[in-house]
């Protein structure tokens, strides 16, 4: 089976008609009426198109195995990001529902945008309670909204989305970001790292060693640009590093990403290894939460404390099972 968003070309405008024109769809909308017709499905798409390219909002249809089952939208509602969704009545039942909550999400951060992510239901549609539950969303009060498919007033439950942790592949205009992140606090509890002339000097350095095998991720923050995870050869072993810009240390975001990192990473041969001041507690608290074990030690001298460093070495048990 295979489930993807994209959107709703003019060819499923009849599908997506179909879908729209249901009653039960209707009544937990904020702005779909009953009954619908086809000119009203067409107008609406047209519509949907022109704001998303004025950045009001995006529109997906939800397809499964090519046949459109659902849709997704993102929009703005005081100023906040909140997310919709609806599934087809023949469609029901069978966790797309969470599924599109959750690709929902993940347009909004696709998108570029930032910060949290709200969503409202019908207080008299406690599935869709549970649906946002299952995909992250807490619960956060009452509130009121309109429903052209009641003819009024509709109660709602609020849920937020937030404090999400999410790794990506780099893009160019990153580095403007990740290169302030580079401060002197850090360098000195690092007792180490590369401190770049410019950002355009970071992103040269980083891409020739990912040519070179290395790997490179973004850390986002609830949408933000928050650090970075990274992996690279060391004397013929495989080391992993991470950084976090000043305002996202401290909130356990660093285990969190490493965790995530190591769940999708590549078996590294002969292990995989991470170094860490001795006296930088904070990061050998995040090596040893995310199941690495110290299994020796060395010194260097360090150029932003102008002495000799101690230093652990540690070694991932990840699935050391399956490391050759």
């Amino acid at each position: 089976m295979t489930i993807e968003l994209r959107p709703i070309a003019d060819e499923d405008i009849e599908a997506y008609f179909r879908l729209m024109n249901d009653e039960s769809v209707a009544i937990m909308a904020g702005t779909v009426p009953h009954p619908v017709t086809l000119e009203w499905a067409r107008d609406r798409i047209v519509t949907r198109r022109k704001q998303e390219e004025e950045g009001r909002l995006a529109q997906r249809g939800l397809y499964r195995d090519g046949v459109l089952v659902g849709d997704v939208a993102y929009f703005f509602r005081d100023g906040d990001i909140e997310i919709g969704y609806a599934i087809g009545k023949a469609h029901r039942g069978q966790g797309l529902a969470t599924i599109a909550a959750r690709l929902g999400v993940e347009l909004v951060r696709d998108h570029g945008l930032v910060g949290p992510i709200h969503a409202g239901y019908a207080q008299d549609n406690p599935a869709s309670g549970r649906v946002l539950e299952k995909a992250g969303f807490i619960h956060t009060g009452d509130g009121m909204g309109t429903s052209l498919g009641r003819g009024g007033d509709m109660p709602l439950f609020k849920t937020v989305y937030r404090d999400d942790v999410r790794l990506r592949p780099h893009k160019a205009e990153d580095f403007a970001v990740l290169y302030d992140f580079v401060d002197d606090e850090a360098l000195y509890l690092a007792g180490g790292g590369v401190r770049d002339d410019s950002a355009d000097a970071m992103q040269a350095r980083i891409e020739d060693d990912v040519a070179k095998g290395a790997l490179f991720s973004v850390i986002q923050y609830e949408g933000a640009i928050a650090g970075y995870v990274a992996a690279f050869r060391r004397e013929d072993k495989w080391e992993v590093s991470y950084w976090l810009g000043p305002d996202y240390r401290g909130k356990g975001l660093a285990e969190r990403a490493l965790s995530a990192w190591l769940m999708d990473a590549p078996i590294f041969k002969g292990g995989l290894y991470a170094r860490v001041a001795k006296d930088h507690l904070a990061s050998i608290r995040v090596l040893e939460k995310c199941e690495f074990e110290r299994v020796g030690e060395d010194s260097y001298h360090s150029p932003y404390r102008d002495t000799e460093v101690e230093e652990w070495i540690y070694q991932s048990t990840y699935d050391r099972s399956n490391q050759l």
